[in-house]
């Protein structure tokens, strides 16, 4: 075997970088569904407070993607409307149970920060930030 082989990118290096690209892609039209949720948010007066209730009046202004629940992408993207830079187990649960995409992207409306995340860790470690 030549040493160099085993420093060859294999398929799934290419793949996923593919993807993480169209994601970098993906991010102007993902900011306009953070500020849609934002607007959403100022329009019905909603809390930007960490209590229980505020984060579950500001589900109703969360924005999802349409196309990423279709089976023409790899990942999905939905807005935290509050600073939750993490997915809930609900977010795992649908992304990957349900929808059986590898990928799950995050709109973090206060910060305005894109953060990604991957199945193979069970989406806990952050492996993009836009």
């Amino acid at each position: 075997m030549n040493s160099l082989e085993s420093t060859k990118p294999t398929a799934f290096f290419w793949h996923r970088r593919r993807t993480l690209e169209q994601i970098k892609h993906q991010a102007p039209f993902f900011r306009q569904l953070m500020a849609e949720t934002k607007r959403c948010m100022v329009e019905n007066r909603m809390s930007q407070a960490m209590n229980p209730q505020a984060i579950k009046n500001a589900i109703k202004c969360e924005v999802i993607h349409p196309q990423t629940l279709t089976p023409y992408s790899n990942y999905t993207f939905h807005t935290h409307p509050h600073n939750l830079p993490y997915p809930s187990d609900q977010d795992k649960i649908q992304t990957w149970d349900k929808l059986k995409k590898e990928y799950l992207v995050i709109g973090i409306v206060p910060t305005n920060k894109i953060v990604t995340f991957h199945k193979a860790d069970n989406f806990e470690n952050v492996i993009l930030t836009i």
